[in-house]
């Protein structure tokens, strides 16, 4: 009994504390001149975090992103083209998913639209192309994103009630919290959201725009728990950076990506010691797979697996080892295969194998084994596998199988 009102305690604390600690403030302001600043508080109860610039690369944008969960996980960030994303909080709902899409990560959309865009108009696509994945199982929040391009264009999206909503800047500033602004009445009960979002909202309808105006209300609206309170200046690209309420430090996008791919400790910016860029690399792939298909007239089942090398983009190569066994009879193969993704969810293969102990004489014969299938294109650790197997036995007559093959990628 002791250990059951321990652990009600422990997670009324925690839920107690997530509306608490998920509480991000993010506005954009252009002034009479066209300059555009964009402000941002990060308030979280993780310290620490990674500012990272990566030059352009194979046709993709060169750009900077703040991280604290590792590279594949930005909270925002600004790109060359003078373009900001940001994320916040916002509360649970039925977002939209299809299978038909590629599936990404909810914070990876924040490099997807830095890489690919250079204003909110080709930022928003983006958000179509994919069905997005939040970690809501693991503890964290849905989120939205506010989009600035430096002619003071901006939108904030949102996955609400099972639709993609854009809300576009009417007048020359937009503010975003931890509320959906295209729904009104979902809010987190503890963050004041509203509080924050009319006390930005109020000053930038009244107020000419300026630096000092921007980090005046970052400070208005500052929690016990902001980690970060950053100025981006999308035309000149410049970031201002105060880590726990530091004197800021000032990043120049073009110079620092003029250094190569780098990145610093926010909780260690005045010493300016670089981290070396090291992207993670997912160079394996263990597939687990079984079916059930005909050999001549016969059934046959079958279960194995691959591991498989990472050679280049959407190509592998590996080790197949499969057991078969029919009514009559039951071997092993082992070979090499491999492996080409098309379109991004086409999966075809091709391989050389050994079937040991085939036939009523324990032959070991030669074949090839060649795959047809769907794989889809998804960036979370385990993914399903259906396909099409064929296995070419030669032997005193040649045989196939033919099988219809599950099984479930996982990438490390």
């Amino acid at each position: 009994m002791k250990i059951f009102i321990i652990i009600s305690i422990f997670f009324i604390i925690s839920f107690s504390l997530a509306g608490e600690i998920q509480a991000c403030s993010v506005f954009q302001i252009t002034d009479e001149t066209g300059n555009v600043r964009c402000g941002r508080n990060f308030d979280w109860n993780k310290d620490g975090g990674t500012i990272w610039f990566v030059p352009p690369e194979a046709g993709n944008h060169g750009f900077l992103i703040i991280e604290q969960e590792g590279f594949d996980y930005p909270y925002e960030g600004m790109n060359d083209q003078g373009l900001f994303i940001a994320i916040a909080a916002v509360p649970k709902t039925k977002i939209p998913f299809s299978i038909l899409k590629p599936i990404r990560v909810s914070c990876e959309l924040v490099t997807i639209v830095l890489q690919k865009a250079c204003t909110v108009e080709q930022a928003i696509p983006l958000f179509h192309k994919y069905s997005i994945m939040f970690g809501t199982h693991l503890g964290y929040p849905l989120i939205h994103y506010m989009i600035v391009d430096q002619e003071g264009n901006s939108a904030i999206v949102e996955l609400v009630n099972n639709k993609i909503v854009v809300t576009r800047n009417e007048t020359s500033y937009q503010v975003m919290t931890n509320h959906y602004v295209s729904e009104s009445g979902s809010t987190f009960s503890s963050s004041n959201t509203g509080q924050r979002y009319q006390i930005i909202n109020e000053t930038l309808e009244k107020e000419k725009s300026s630096q000092e105006l921007v980090w005046r209300l970052l400070s208005e609206v500052s929690q016990k728990h902001t980690i970060w309170s950053n100025v981006y200046d999308l035309n000149d690209q410049y970031i201002y950076i105060s880590y726990k309420d530091e004197q800021p430090v000032i990043f120049s996008l073009k110079d620092q990506l003029y250094k190569g791919a780098h990145g610093y400790s926010l909780s260690n910016l005045d010493a300016a010691e670089s981290i070396d860029y090291l992207p993670r690399t997912q160079n394996f792939l263990f597939r687990p797979e079984t079916g059930y298909g005909v050999i001549g007239k016969k059934g046959i089942f079958h279960a194995g697996f691959r591991l498989l090398l990472n050679s280049g983009k959407n190509q592998r190569y590996g080790l197949d080892v499969t057991y078969f066994k029919s009514k009559d009879d039951e071997f092993v193969s082992v070979g090499i295969v491999l492996e080409q993704v098309l379109f991004g969810w086409l999966n075809s293969s091709i391989g050389t194998i050994g079937y040991i102990d085939y036939g009523t004489h324990d032959e070991t014969l030669f074949g090839i084994t060649s795959n047809l299938g769907w794989e889809p294109d998804n960036h979370i650790p385990i993914k399903p596998f259906v396909t099409w197997r064929n296995d070419i036995i030669f032997g005193s007559k040649i045989e196939n199988v033919n099988s219809i093959s599950i099984g479930l990628d996982v990438v490390f």
